[in-house]
């Protein structure tokens, strides 16, 4: 099955406005405090707007573009009824000659076949979702995370352990999302700054390196009305492995083996329930940026990693060699 490179079906519109030099600092303003307005009012999707100008022409005309998303379809429809946003749209057309709309289908970025070469930061947006049990307050509750994020730092391609495949080792500098439950209020994810929050994908050798095989370890701090919860200092929460196909791993599923671990309320120490790791998707990419510099402490992944993934990584291809039909997440 190919990976779907469609995503925001139709969300994404496209304002191409042609005016005078003179009047194009004032149509950028108007265009900026028009998206400001769509935030503010919910209309608008999570990315900032974008907003283009060229040079002066030889007629001293300009041409000035704004890219921006709705939030859904049902926000763009609203939107043509809303006095707030129909006032600004009027005076952005009467600082124009000429005003071009497009409604568009954003394509996902392109995807590497090697691991970089270089080290860099990443920051992807991302699905996460669990089964909690809170003593005498929550039973069997499917959480789910849908609005996560995760910064982190990728390794560039390299053999760390000589066995003559590449890997590349993440390092989570940060991760987290919200959600309310009912009986607890306000949820906050993020992870435990304590303890190592990191992955690896490793080659599986041939021409490129993937497909590969990647693994995730993190531990969680969850903010609650109750007080901080902790999972289980002893035990990570392991997402994968799973085949990915190409970097960066948009549309891959990390189901977790973990089984059920402790959750610790951090004031007292004390077990006051359960956390099951249910399954981990990242669904987009917002930026990436290349090291400027070679930042050798967050390139070299801890042995232990190395050994955690060898030795789940080896289920993987015993799986795919014998059962290429069963669902990997029936295996563990």
């Amino acid at each position: 099955m190919g990976v779907n490179i469609y995503r925001n079906d139709s969300l994404v519109q496209v304002e191409t406005y042609e005016t005078s030099a003179e009047r194009a600092n004032d149509l950028i303003e108007g265009i900026r405090t028009k998206w400001a307005y769509l935030w503010d009012n919910g209309l608008a999707g999570a990315a900032p707007v974008e907003i283009l100008r060229n040079g002066a022409g030889s007629r001293g005309d300009v041409k000035v573009i704004e890219v921006f998303s709705w939030k859904s379809q049902q926000d763009r429809v609203h939107a043509e009824t809303n006095p707030g946003y129909q006032s600004m749209s009027s005076g952005l057309r009467a600082l124009a000659d000429d005003v071009d709309t497009g409604q568009y289908t954003q394509i996902i970025r392109g995807f590497n076949q090697d691991f970089p070469p270089s080290g860099g930061v990443e920051l992807l947006k991302g699905v996460c979702s669990c089964l909690l049990n809170i003593d005498g307050m929550v039973k069997d509750f499917r959480m789910s995370v849908k609005n996560g994020i995760v910064l982190m730092h990728r390794s560039p391609r390299a053999d760390v352990d000589g066995d003559g495949l590449n890997e590349m080792y993440l390092k989570i500098l940060m991760h987290g999302g919200e959600i309310i439950q009912g009986a607890l209020g306000p949820i906050r994810v993020e992870q435990n700054f304590n303890l190592p929050n990191d992955g690896i994908v490793k080659s599986h050798g041939g021409a490129h390196d993937f497909p590969a095989t990647a693994i995730w370890r993190v531990y969680w701090r969850i903010l609650t009305p109750i007080g901080a919860v902790l999972t289980d200092p002893e035990t990570p929460l392991i997402f994968g492995p799973a085949t990915v196909s190409h970097y960066p791993p948009v549309g891959t599923h990390f189901h977790s083996p973990t089984g059920p671990v402790k959750l610790i309320l951090e004031s007292t120490g004390k077990q006051i329930g359960t956390l099951t790791p249910g399954e981990l998707t990242a669904f987009d990419i917002v930026v990436t940026k290349d090291d400027e510099i070679y930042a050798d402490i967050l390139n070299r992944p801890p042995q232990d990693l190395l050994d955690l993934h060898k030795q789940w990584a080896g289920k993987v291809k015993e799986h795919e060699s014998s059962q290429p039909a069963v669902a990997l997440e029936e295996v563990f």
